[in-house]
């Protein structure tokens, strides 16, 4: 196979990596604007110290995206998990905002102040991570170019529906997980639907 382009890498990668969870990532900016933004470029790191990492690739024009020159600012950031009742709002998220335009009121999600970071978190999920931020590893320049966010979990929030007999119910869960294209997968459902991104 000859060498990819960078659009033909990055529509390769998500038609075949699958399905990918997704890190509906809330941030605030160091001026206060608020920010909440889905990556599917999403996994845990470790559990020693717990942590997780999601990558918000450079822009079109090789840009930090919001969600990032606001962790890079701030050092902090909230990770909520995404329910198939919450695709529509979070879909809405995805539309390109202005870095004074917050995303939280078209989403229509309630936001609930965090217990140790300023973010707030989405509270319609029904898991929540607030992280610290421990590192931004680049790699690449450029459109597309991936900047691994590395957060450290200083406090989690499970819904008490999700809990049973002293650890989670995966089925309780009920997350979404984002396959090619316009496709998602519906975990609990084991169903696929899809959701066009708003221009």
């Amino acid at each position: 196979m000859s060498a990819l382009s960078h659009a033909e890498a990055y529509n390769l990668l998500v038609a075949t990596v699958t399905p990918r969870p997704i890190a509906f990532v809330s941030t605030i900016s160091a001026s206060g604007v608020r920010n909440l933004a889905p990556f599917s470029f999403f996994m845990t790191g470790g559990s020693n110290p717990p942590s997780l990492v999601y990558s918000p690739t450079l822009d079109p024009n090789g840009q930090p995206k919001d969600s990032l020159r606001n962790v890079v600012e701030t050092g902090e950031f909230v990770v909520n998990l995404v329910h198939r009742e919450m695709a529509e709002g979070m879909n809405r998220t995805s539309a390109r905002y202005g870095p004074e335009e917050s995303e939280w009121e078209p989403s229509g999600f309630v936001a609930l102040k965090s217990v140790l970071v300023a973010p707030p978190r989405v509270g319609e999920s029904l898991v929540q991570y607030e992280c610290r931020l421990f590192k931004v590893v680049e790699h690449g320049d450029g459109p597309s170019a991936a900047r691994y966010v590395i957060g450290e979990v200083v406090q989690a929030h499970l819904h008490e529906s999700i809990w049973k007999e002293g650890r989670v119910d995966p089925g309780a869960v009920r997350l979404i997980s984002r396959l090619g294209g316009r496709d998602y997968l519906d975990v609990d459902a084991l169903e696929t639907f899809s959701l066009n991104r708003p221009g």
